[in-house]
């Protein structure tokens, strides 16, 4: 099973989150989503308090092109907005080297870079979050 969570702020620089051309590369990043994506929400991407967050989840029974599409929405959203920031939390029980760790994984998404991180809270899954 491969599954993600994922929740970043979305922001033209690190300076300030709004250079005046937000809500168009919203929508670029939007089109990108649409076309790469089977997330839930389908509108993913929504204004909370005065910040926009693009927050979703997706999966399937096997992981498939599914997290190299994630992985190139990822890529143009730093590319389109560099001052973004959030995680993208990710498992695939068939990865390979489940054996040695079976647990989740990170991309950490700030100032124009993807990192992927082994997660530290809720990893090994068994005994942390299962039996």
């Amino acid at each position: 099973m491969y599954e993600y969570r994922l929740w970043i702020e979305l922001s033209e620089s690190t300076e300030e989150s709004d250079c005046g051309q937000l809500a168009q590369k919203v929508e670029l990043l939007k089109a990108k989503v649409s076309d790469n994506l089977k997330c839930l929400p389908i509108n993913c991407i929504m204004q909370v308090n005065y910040a926009t967050i693009f927050q979703c989840s997706g999966g399937a029974n096997h992981r498939g092109a599914e997290h190299d599409k994630l992985l190139d929405v990822l890529q143009f959203l730093v590319e389109l907005l560099p001052g973004s920031h959030g995680l993208v939390y990710w498992s695939d029980d068939e990865n390979p080297g489940n054996s040695v760790f079976d647990g989740y994984k990170v991309l950490v998404v700030a100032r124009g870079t993807i990192i992927e991180k082994f997660d530290p809270f809720l990893s090994p899954r068994n005994p942390t979050v299962e039996d």
